[in-house]
């Protein structure tokens, strides 16, 4: 069994790192608390699980943010790697004699 303590204060940090978009922070806590997180199983309480059912919304919210925040990065690497290239080029025709 787990400490419902435990995953109560891990619902409360990651709802804030997504609300103040908090990467790092998202990112540390999982990996902190991963072994925690692999031992959650639903309870006989129907709160106990209410609460369980609300930290896995907060979770899967965090990886959603995380993917975006990926995704994005990704985007704009490429649009960097890309506008190179083009000045590259650009000064290569410029400096031809």
């Amino acid at each position: 069994m787990f400490d419902m303590s435990h995953l109560i204060t891990l619902s409360a940090a990651l709802e804030q790192s997504i609300t103040d978009r908090d990467i790092d922070q998202i990112q540390q806590l999982c990996e902190d608390n991963n072994r925690f997180i692999l031992t959650i199983e639903p309870l006989d309480d129907p709160a106990a699980n209410e609460k369980i059912r609300h930290f896995i919304l907060v979770h899967q919210s965090a990886i959603r943010l995380i993917r975006d925040v990926r995704s994005e990065m990704q985007k704009q690497l490429y649009q960097t790697h890309k506008t190179r290239k083009g000045v590259n080029k650009y000064k290569g025709v410029k400096h031809a004699e």
